[in-house]
């Protein structure tokens, strides 16, 4: 898999560090995928599907074997990821209810106006910006991409979409919500994966040599409902079970998608001066053995423990590959913890930028000294912290605790992840002193967030004995 980018190996790298790369304004792509686990992509490992487009990706830049997302679901990682912010300080670490239909007035939850959004930073410095896909992070007209620093959105806006079907006629079914195309609902045909794929492919085609661009691809894919058509499927035939064969051929479609982006770039003379960032919004969905239709997929977590929905390695852990050519280097497999809140702060500080204009200021690290070398031996983060309703998970260092309610242990569970990445080995009885620092660190932190704006009656200060 490359170069183990341990401190050590690192010293030996020879690279440009960022004040000598030329001051040209990168281009940014983000490409960030749904419910793809830590275990489907062959540059984690994955021998039976096929991911040649992302392998080339990671092994043209950067493989961190431990990227996390800030939440195990989808709309709180992605008010992460777009704010470099830890969603919960928002007052947004819950999905927002879809409880109106898109033309009437939408939830007010979402990011909130006074915190800006990496699209909103970047176009002050005269970036073009375009998304495309899944937004999920705000319905209310205010929050939605045109009004949040987008010049051109088409995609749709809640949380799980069909892939073949959109309209007007299907009321308050979710799955078949609108698709849209800037502030307008449109007429839509063919397969999601590859209509969002062509859109970002014609947005590079039609942005000029003269200004620097940030595209955001949210693809849904690989999402619930499992939907592809037959000749991704039939690619996948050396795969015995059914459901893992079409899961792989969403996979492959997904691939081919992330491959014709990064071919236009090159046709367009701009892959050069891109950033290419391509990551999961959480790990694999829970399979259900009494509702198989929908929730056997057969997404692999790698053999983490935990799927989406938990705080558990498998629901946080994600496929997280960064490209940047003359920045980071390539073939790199770095295997410290960093976090999607380190994708704006990466990016802004290659700018100049050392915080937002406003609101609060960015919890995510540059990651471009760290896997250079510059910053050998340190850590990128030395604690991290998750929320969702009562599930919480702290790690500082390689020691975690975590509470998750599907367990129903009634206690919280205690790991070391550099001898236990898979959890088998709960410490708490070992180890009741770690265990307590732990809890009252998070407890602090946990103490100083807001109110809920997508479920206000979840209580704030909470208390958490039942955890000790």
């Amino acid at each position: 898999m490359g170069v183990v980018a341990t401190p050590l190996l690192l010293s030996t790298i020879s690279m440009p560090v960022q004040a000598e790369v030329a001051v040209e304004k990168p281009n940014v792509v983000l490409i960030f995928v749904d419910d793809l686990g830590w275990g489907d992509p062959g540059f984690l490992g994955a021998t039976d599907l096929r991911t040649p487009n992302m392998d080339k990706i990671a092994a043209n830049g950067v493989n961190f074997t431990q990227g996390y997302v800030t939440s195990s679901i989808c709309g709180p990682s992605r008010a992460g990821l777009l704010t470099g912010v830890y969603q919960q300080r928002l007052g947004s670490a819950e999905n927002i209810p879809e409880d109106h239909y898109p033309t009437k007035e939408g939830n007010r939850a979402g990011i909130p106006l006074s915190q800006p959004m990496l699209q909103e930073i970047l176009k002050e410095q005269g970036y073009r910006t375009g998304a495309i896909g899944k937004w999920h992070v705000g319905l209310a007209e205010e929050k939605r991409p045109n009004n949040r620093g987008f010049d051109y959105f088409y995609g749709f806006l809640n949380g799980s979409h069909s892939y073949y079907k959109s309209g007007f006629e299907f009321g308050d079914n979710h799955e078949y919500w609108p698709i849209f195309r800037n502030t307008e609902m449109v007429e839509f045909e063919g397969y999601t994966t590859e209509v969002f794929s062509q859109e970002a492919v014609n947005f590079i085609e039609t942005s000029k040599d003269d200004q620097p661009f940030f595209l955001y691809v949210a693809y849904n894919a690989v999402h619930y409902p499992w939907e592809v058509p037959q000749p991704y499927i039939d690619k996948m035939d050396h795969i015995e079970e059914e459901n893992r064969r079409k899961f792989g051929g969403m996979v492959l479609a997904l691939d081919e998608g992330i491959g014709q982006i990064v071919d236009s770039l090159e046709e367009q003379g701009k892959l050069e001066n891109t950033a290419i960032f391509v990551i999961s919004d959480n790990g694999s969905p829970r399979p259900n053995p009494k509702a198989l239709e929908r929730d056997s997929n057969l997404s692999n977590t790698g053999g983490l423990r935990g799927y989406k929905g938990t705080n558990y390695e498998g629901g946080i852990r994600v496929p997280y590959i960064m490209s940047w050519p003359n920045v980071v280097p390539a073939n790199i497999t770095y295997d410290l913890p960093v976090s999607t809140l380190d994708v704006a702060k990466t990016v802004t500080t290659y700018l100049g930028i050392e915080n937002p204009p406003k609101g609060h200021e960015f919890d995510g690290v540059d990651l471009v000294p760290f896997v250079n070398g510059e910053r050998n031996g340190e850590r990128p983060h030395d604690t991290m912290y998750w929320r969702r309703a009562d599930d919480y998970a702290i790690r500082i260092g390689d020691w975690k605790l975590a509470y998750n309610t599907y367990e129903q242990t009634g206690e919280a569970e205690l790991f070391n992840l550099s001898s236990d990445m898979y959890e088998r080995s709960d410490l708490s009885a070992r180890y009741p002193e770690k265990k307590e620092e732990l809890q009252a660190k998070f407890d602090e932190w946990d103490h100083s967030l807001p109110q809920s704006l997508a479920k206000p009656e979840l209580p704030t200060n909470r208390n958490h004995n039942f955890g000790k």
